[in-house]
């Protein structure tokens, strides 16, 4: 029996229900895509790095970009953030941040996990 359950919304086409870590991913997911106060009842909810869409790609956004995610990954009391071994890497050539966050997930291990995303700016 999972610990965690929810609906797979992401990936309509893969297993309808997700389980245990893959849930936590995409509540990770949906925390980084959701604008922070556009949940009722629920104003911190959310990462707001749809701001950063337009900003230079440099190490002064990527600062603020990290800033945003650790404020927003409060609201997810089922991950603990390793804040010293995270960071958000601008990548100006290719208009793009790297996002490598550790984690820790208890109850479920005893090491560490790591999430690596790409946030890919607009071009203007």
């Amino acid at each position: 029996m999972a610990f965690f359950s929810d609906l797979n919304y992401l990936k309509p086409q893969g297993a309808p229900i997700l389980e245990d870590i893959k849930c936590i991913y995409q509540a990770i997911y949906t925390l980084f895509a959701t604008k922070r106060g556009s949940r009722l009842f629920h104003p911190t909810y959310g990462a707001n790095l749809s701001r950063y869409l337009f900003e230079p790609c440099d190490e002064i956004t990527a600062r603020s970009m990290m800033y945003d995610i650790i404020e927003s990954l409060k609201s997810e009391p089922r991950v603990t953030l390793n804040t010293s071994l995270s960071n958000v890497y601008p990548d100006p050539v290719n208009r793009q941040f790297i996002i490598v966050l550790k984690f820790d997930i208890p109850g479920f291990s005893d090491y560490e996990r790591t999430l690596t995303l790409t946030f890919k700016q607009k071009e203007n």
